[in-house]
């Protein structure tokens, strides 16, 4: 159903581009996490933060698919917030199947994310 929404939304996000002038300054967040240049106006228009974008983005949506899924992202994005990983970091714990909290009792412990994949799946 997703990938439905984001086809219905594709011609929609071809427009709005950032401002000439302001992208090379706005993207420093953005490009952190991953975000597509061309796309950032796009994101910024709908009022969404770089986090709440890269989840999205990472679920296969388009700036305006999104938005139909706002408040689940506010509330994932929230609880990474909520634990200070609102970050790169924070995204590749995501990725890997951890929530905020499981990520910030791993980090506690000093383990990274592919440690504690393995470790979680049984292998030392």
């Amino acid at each position: 159903m997703l990938s439905v929404h984001a086809a219905q939304h594709a011609a929609h996000d071809a427009v709005v581009p950032a401002a000439a002038g302001e992208k090379d300054d706005l993207l420093s967040p953005w490009e952190d996490l991953g975000i597509r240049p061309d796309d950032v106006g796009r994101w910024q228009a709908r009022g969404f933060t770089p986090f709440e974008a890269a989840l999205a983005q990472g679920d296969g949506l388009t700036p305006s698919a999104a938005s139909h899924h706002r408040r689940e992202l506010e509330r994932v994005a929230r609880a990474w917030m909520q634990q200070g990983l609102d970050s790169a970091e924070g995204l590749d714990w995501h990725r890997a199947g951890f929530t905020a909290a499981e990520a910030r009792r791993w980090r506690a412990r000093g383990v990274d994310v592919a440690t504690a994949q393995r470790r979680r799946a049984g292998y030392a």
